[in-house]
């Protein structure tokens, strides 16, 4: 995954985020050079969920939010509409893109 952009300005790392023993896949939003967004992979297990994501935390204008997303790209688009509300469909056109 590294840093792989998905929409204009944003990029992700993949990381272990320590939210529960042993961590949780998680990915390292980032735009430009700011961390915007935190969000996990959730547990298939605990929860009977296969491939969703979580916004585990958010910064700025996410920070206190937390919501459920079927998928990485979906995550992203959200991410990237609330974060940089001005770019937002162009942000989501280029995510639908990749």
């Amino acid at each position: 995954m590294g840093k792989t952009k998905i929409a204009p300005g944003f990029s992700f790392k993949k990381a272990r985020i320590g939210t529960v023993e042993g961590g949780e896949s998680g990915v390292l939003v980032w735009h430009w050079d700011q961390l915007v967004a935190v969000l996990t992979q959730i547990d298939e297990e605990a929860y009977s969920t296969k491939g969703k994501w979580f916004l585990e935390t958010g910064f700025g204008l996410l920070s206190g939010q937390h919501k459920n997303f079927d998928t990485i790209e979906e995550a992203i688009r959200w991410v990237a509409r609330h974060t940089f509300p001005d770019s937002a469909d162009e942000s989501a056109d280029s995510a639908a893109e990749s």
